[in-house]
């Protein structure tokens, strides 16, 4: 197996795409997850709270950087939108 560093990144991941670890409930067997197992799993535990901002320039005001997540307040009654500061 080659050095991790050298193999090309794949800018398009798929849901069937295989990651690589080590299955602790089975005597810590290397073995393949498919990162749409990864994300099912993440999902049934994680659970991400985001402070909401009007926009953008408040998200940036109320100390957010770029790249980080904020909820879109929207309109009072109607769905938030999970945006990225730029």
């Amino acid at each position: 197996m080659a050095i991790i560093s050298t193999y090309p990144i794949d800018a398009s991941v798929s849901l069937d795409d295989k990651l690589l670890g080590t299955d602790l409930e089975d005597s810590s067997k290397t073995k393949n997850y498919t990162v749409g197992s990864v994300l099912q799993l993440l999902s049934t535990v994680a659970t991400l709270t985001l402070t909401a901002y009007a926009d953008n320039t408040a998200a940036i005001a109320g100390g957010l950087t770029a790249g980080k997540l904020y909820r879109n307040a929207g309109v009072a009654g109607s769905s938030s939108v999970v945006c990225v500061v730029y």
